[in-house]
């Protein structure tokens, strides 16, 4: 027999390559925080947008949305990612998109200029803002679009549940997430008590770790009422392209 013939290399598209050619380069770029400006929650966020491939890539094809002016969180996004893409700067302003959220969210005295705020729940407001700005035709609680980059990449089907030894159980309580938050207290306490169990923390404990922190003292009564307290179950129902995880810090 021959030998056989070369294995056809798939062709990247546009922007696999442009990534990768762009890679050292954008790599090299920070977001501005002068004294008293207080952006480093907001940057921290667009940090992660940016360096989420899946997130990068499928923003950079979004055009058609609603158009909020200067509150448009949609459009100041995508000036701070053109920016990453062609400037020459190696410290780019995020005034657009400070002065976006400050505007969207001035009812409520979040995000506002000059003020901190926490990182995740900022990155969690702008991906509700994408929704409003692409598919506000869709409820945020039940979104469905195909095109809605939040709820497609980013939305985590969660349900709760009492189940008693006795039998009975409750029924499921299904909600969506687009970060789960739990609280770093608990996480540490429980990641000891593993330790000391000899449970090995590998990668593959993690979702464990996070499952029983994130649940620990949320104890109710039987749905039976047999008298006995149990402790509820959470569970994802499905795996999106990313799992966002908002560290609650005890104040």
């Amino acid at each position: 027999e021959g030998p056989l013939p070369p294995r056809k290399q798939a062709q990247p598209n546009w922007y696999d390559t442009l990534d990768r050619h762009q890679s050292v380069q954008l790599s090299a770029k920070g977001l501005r925080n002068a004294p008293g400006e207080n952006n480093c929650f907001l940057n921290s966020a667009v940090q992660v947008f940016w360096h989420l491939d899946v997130f990068r890539r499928s923003y950079r094809r979004l055009t058609g949305h609603l158009c909020m002016g200067n509150s448009c969180i949609f459009c100041a996004l995508k000036v701070i990612f053109t920016q990453y893409q062609y400037s020459d700067q190696a410290s780019l302003p995020p005034d657009a998109l400070r002065k976006a959220l400050a505007e969207t969210f001035m009812n409520k005295q979040r995000f506002q200029l000059g003020h901190m705020d926490d990182a995740a729940e900022c990155f969690e407001n702008i991906l509700r803002r994408i929704h409003f700005h692409i598919a506000n035709a869709y409820h945020e609680d039940s979104c469905s679009a195909p095109h809605c980059l939040p709820h497609q990449k980013f939305a985590m089907t969660v349900f709760d549940q009492l189940v008693c030894i006795c039998g009975a159980s409750s029924d499921p309580l299904t909600f969506h997430e687009l970060v789960h938050y739990i609280s770093t207290t608990s996480l540490l306490t429980h990641c000891r008590s593993m330790q000391e169990t000899g449970d090995t923390l590998h990668p593959d404990r993690f979702g464990l770790l996070l499952r029983n922190a994130g649940t620990a003292g949320d104890i109710r009564d039987c749905p039976g009422n047999c008298g006995k307290r149990v402790q509820i179950r959470r569970t994802l129902l499905n795996t999106p392209d990313v799992v966002s995880i908002g560290l609650v810090w005890d104040s």
